[in-house]
């Protein structure tokens, strides 16, 4: 995973879609304190505020076959930075090598802007050439933006309530064209 892919928000907000790397522990913790009580619960099931250091050194070492990450992070005016906003990862299953769980948490002043297709383009790319070929994304059911975001890039086969207004849903990753398809991380 060693591949950048410059991007352009719907907004005209320019940033870059690249694989999370250890350095990024730090960025990953201050962008889940900064979400809001209510991104925080639809991406953990619960108001997390901070991960631990063990899940910090999980989260930002992914070895590319069994742990894919990619961030998005986007040029601001007047700062010389890159502001981190979005992250989606999957983490292959350990008894079905098809079979990843997805997640995909993009910072408030950011959703609705394309973030988590553009990331969606560069997971979906890579999790299909190292032969993962379904999703499961347990997520909230009236979840809707991450059920279209998923539409667009896989096609839904099952959906299980397990309770609390929490479903587990399995996708079909949709073979992926064109640049995303001809990407080399």
């Amino acid at each position: 995973m060693d591949r950048e892919r410059n991007v352009i928000l719907s907004n005209g907000t320019k940033g870059i879609v690249r694989p999370i790397i250890p350095s990024d522990a730090d960025a990953l913790a201050t962008a889940l304190w900064e979400l809001a009580p209510d991104s925080r619960m639809r991406r953990f099931f619960f108001d997390k505020t901070d991960l631990s250091e063990k899940e910090l050194a999980r989260f930002s070492t992914p070895d590319g076959f069994n742990h894919i990450a990619y961030g998005l992070a986007v040029e601001l005016e007047g700062e010389d930075e890159l502001k981190p906003v979005a992250v989606a990862r999957c983490f292959r299953d350990a008894k079905d090598g098809r079979l990843a769980e997805i997640a995909i948490v993009t910072a408030d002043a950011w959703q609705g802007l394309g973030a988590g297709s553009e990331l969606m383009r560069s997971l979906s790319s890579a999790a299909y050439r190292v032969g993962i070929r379904q999703w499961l994304a347990p997520m909230f059911a009236d979840n809707i933006a991450m059920g279209r975001l998923l539409g667009r890039f896989a096609t839904l086969l099952e959906e299980r309530e397990l309770g609390n207004g929490i479903v587990e849903t399995i996708y079909e990753i949709i073979e992926p064209t064109g640049d995303s398809a001809s990407e080399k991380l």
